[in-house]
């Protein structure tokens, strides 16, 4: 395979480390899926994540993550925010209850490619109004998905996502939105969730990879940011939920790199 690799053209040689990058993190998700119950420490959970990630030969991008709009970087493997949290929850020895919601998100780097995606999943018997927050927020990425091509508009994708949440009685969290992957995590364009006017004129290209993930509440949205200066939440402490994922852009339509959500 890596004699292969040297006479692959850069972007397919990407592409490839792009592939396993997204099955990592879909098998990483998976696991934590069913280790997820009451009882459960987040920190166990987080160390877990953290030793596969090196077994598998890749590195964590979310720790020590320090974009320039963090004042701290991230201190965890996983993102692991419960219930109101929107994104970015930090483990810290929290232990799981019954009744909650939880969003699991997870970057790693794999040679020259990385990988990111992220789940939702119950802890225990949930509330209709969460599950059913769970199931339109799947819903809603699948609809965005649907628009993906070669030529197409993130304007286009962006109110596809947002019409099917708002007539469903869902508020898109506007503050995050999805994006390029390649070399790094986060590369542009970002692609919000909901439609930009300016938008119209970004048109996604074939070969590129990109990652939707839209946050879905059944409140007003309105979010704040937790003194930890990561974790953000809904002012009106209603759930939010969201799925991610890694999405290769074709000529004609679309790919989808990971598999945790098949």
């Amino acid at each position: 395979m890596n004699r292969l690799k040297r006479f692959l053209h850069p972007n397919q040689a990407l592409l490839e480390d792009q592939r396993v990058a997204a099955a990592i993190v879909s098998d990483i998700l998976l696991e934590l899926e069913k280790l997820t119950k009451p009882g459960v420490n987040l920190d166990m959970l987080d160390e877990l994540a953290a030793r596969r990630i090196v077994e598998y030969g890749a590195i964590s991008a979310n720790k020590n993550y320090l974009p320039s709009w963090a004042k701290i970087p991230f201190p965890a493997t996983i993102c692991a925010s419960v219930d109101s949290e929107v994104c970015h929850g930090i483990p810290n020895g929290r232990v799981l209850e019954e009744g909650q919601i939880i969003k699991y998100d997870i970057g790693i780097k794999y040679r020259s490619g990385c990988g990111d995606a992220a789940l939702t999943m119950a802890v225990g018997n949930i509330s209709n109004r969460q599950d059913r927050t769970m199931r339109y927020a799947r819903q809603a990425l699948k609809e965005g998905i649907k628009k993906v091509r070669a030529g197409v508009s993130l304007l286009e994708i962006g109110s596809a996502i947002q019409y099917y949440a708002t007539m469903n009685g869902y508020e898109i969290i506007k503050e995050f939105g999805g994006h390029a992957i390649g070399r790094e995590m986060h590369m542009a364009p970002l692609i919000p969730h909901y439609p930009l006017p300016e938008n119209a004129e970004i048109l996604l290209q074939a070969g590129q990879v990109i990652c939707l993930e839209p946050m879905l509440s059944p409140g007003d949205g309105k979010i704040g940011l937790a003194t930890d200066q990561w974790t953000t939440f809904t002012l009106d402490r209603q759930c939010v939920a969201m799925f991610e994922e890694m999405i290769l852009v074709k000529e004609q339509g679309y790919e989808i790199l990971t598999h945790h959500l098949i």
